[in-house]
């Protein structure tokens, strides 16, 4: 039944991609850094989400893709705990025939916030997060990626 419900999503993407040109992008994203002191840095990501969009949870464990963090490996930073998100989280269940899926997601906004301790002087930070955002439809998975610089040097 699984196998059903994944191909029903597959073909929902190529049915949206084939009938219009104009390319749906409901996630709008944005990033900060908080300085802890000590040489650690809260890494925050930001979603902004087009009315009824939504996308889901890091925890989300399902048929559509949960939010994924990925941080290049460096020797100058290393990762402090785990990733945490802050926003309302909405847990539904869904009923996809003979089984039935807890979804995880957000609405509206969602921040995905990452401590990490400077190991050297000056890390460049690259990393990005994949995710999914769906309405009435899912439109296929995506990346936002990004770039920092720590520690952050004030604008003269």
């Amino acid at each position: 039944m699984k196998i059903f419900f994944a191909l029903i999503l597959v073909l929902s993407f190529v049915i949206q991609k084939s009938g219009s040109a104009q390319i749906v992008n409901p996630a709008h994203w944005s990033y900060s850094v908080e300085d802890l002191g000590n040489g650690e840095f809260n890494i925050m990501i930001s979603c902004t989400l087009d009315d009824g969009w939504h996308i889901f949870s890091k925890d989300y464990v399902g048929i559509s893709v949960p939010a994924t963090f990925t941080l290049e490996k460096s020797v100058d930073y290393e990762v402090v705990g785990k990733l945490q998100e802050q926003g309302e989280l909405i847990k539904e269940e869904i009923d996809l025939g003979s089984e039935k899926e807890m979804a995880m997601y957000y609405k509206g906004r969602v921040v995905f916030i990452q401590t990490v301790k400077l190991l050297s002087k000056i890390a460049t930070i690259k990393g990005s997060m994949e995710y999914m955002t769906c309405k009435e439809v899912c439109v296929p998975p995506a990346t936002f990626d990004f770039e920092i610089t720590l520690p952050l040097i004030p604008k003269q």
